[in-house]
């Protein structure tokens, strides 16, 4: 691969939210219940929380 096209690969500046605020988000997501139902929950977890992040970074 060129280094042009590793260069258009790197992100621009310092992301909006660190690593440490995004590991201690995923530590706040409730344990996975077995079952479709404890799935559709984490998952509507994820997507909230994702939807969250994406509002913060629009501002």
């Amino acid at each position: 691969m060129s280094e042009e096209q590793l260069r258009g690969r790197q992100a621009p500046g310092q992301p909006a939210v660190d690593d440490e605020e995004r590991l201690a988000a995923l530590d706040d997501l409730d344990e996975i219940e077995p079952g479709p139902e404890g799935f559709a929950a984490a998952v509507q977890e994820i997507t909230s929380a994702h939807a969250e992040l994406l509002a913060r970074l629009a501002q």
